[in-house]
């Protein structure tokens, strides 16, 4: 158990701490000052703040978490609308995964969830799920900004 909570937890921290650009665009007018880091969409008025609770099958946790690094890379990279991707695994019940994701807009959202490596996230894992929350929530403090990007 300790070796594949082990897994989980080096599978959610390389999700979660990385650099890259936005895309194949590495223009100037796409990036900050930050090397490699793409320019981000601003959050509009209809903008998207949800915690996605994904209760995870055992069986499955492992290969469950490929896909989830994987979809939360790749929308990282190269949707300037998905703000945030940032998810975690409890430390009791590594099988029950919280997911902070922020999306500028409803439009981003519907572009994401269009997407092809989003489809194939929902397609390859939709056996390996339990059960799914997804909980819009307000920000108590709008002004409060996380900085979510990928280090290669």
């Amino acid at each position: 158990m300790m070796i594949k909570l082990f897994k989980v937890i080096t599978a959610v921290s390389t999700m979660l701490i990385s650099l890259s650009a936005c895309g194949d665009d590495h223009s100037t007018e796409n990036t900050t000052t930050m090397t490699g880091m793409c320019e981000k969409l601003p959050i509009q008025s209809d903008g998207i703040v949800r915690l996605s609770r994904i209760q995870v099958n055992t069986e499955y946790l492992e290969e469950y978490m490929k896909y989830a690094t994987e979809v939360g890379t790749v929308s990282l990279e190269t949707e300037p609308g998905v703000l945030t991707m940032y998810a975690v695994a409890d430390k009791e019940n590594p099988c029950n995964i919280t997911i902070l994701e922020t999306y500028a807009s409803q439009e981003a959202y519907k572009s994401h969830i269009a997407s092809e490596h989003f489809r194939k996230y929902k397609q390859g894992t939709l056996h390996m799920v339990d059960s799914l929350i997804l909980d819009d929530v307000t920000p108590l403090n709008p002004d409060n900004q996380i900085i979510n990007f990928i280090r290669h």
